[in-house]
């Protein structure tokens, strides 16, 4: 009786597992806050440019921050007042019976959200594109 089945030959495995790890240390969370936060800067910036300013403390509590990392391969990234620094900020937002509202951050991220999302595809594709070389 003769010995039948089926040979397979992987050629190039080696360098297709090279890839693959060199794209899951491309996506790593540090490497992605960068992309997100850079974006988020953006939204900072505008929030600055429109928000009234008094005494520049509000302007000066608007921040773009990376946020909490949760393992490995999460990255999250804001744009925010702080509250601490102003309390107010809400105040002047959506305003009060006695001042009226001057917008400020939502009007910022309507404005720039489509221009952040496209940098942030843009970014994350060169990160990907460089982890597969």
């Amino acid at each position: 009786m003769g010995k039948s089945g089926m040979w397979v030959q992987v050629e190039g495995l080696d360098e297709a597992v090279r890839r693959v790890r060199s794209l899951t240390s491309s996506l790593e969370a540090k490497e992605v806050e960068q992309v997100l936060v850079k974006g988020m800067r953006v939204v900072r910036d505008e929030a600055k440019q429109r928000v009234p300013v008094r005494t520049g403390l509000l302007k000066s509590a608007i921040k773009a921050r990376i946020g909490k990392r949760r393992g490995k391969f999460v990255a999250s990234a804001f744009a925010a007042v702080d509250y601490k620094k102003a309390p107010h900020a809400y105040l002047v937002e959506y305003g009060t019976r006695h001042s009226q509202a001057k917008p400020y951050f939502r009007p910022a991220w309507d404005s720039k959200k489509d221009q952040v999302k496209k940098q942030i595809e843009e970014d994350l594709r060169k990160l990907l594109e460089g982890g597969l070389r």
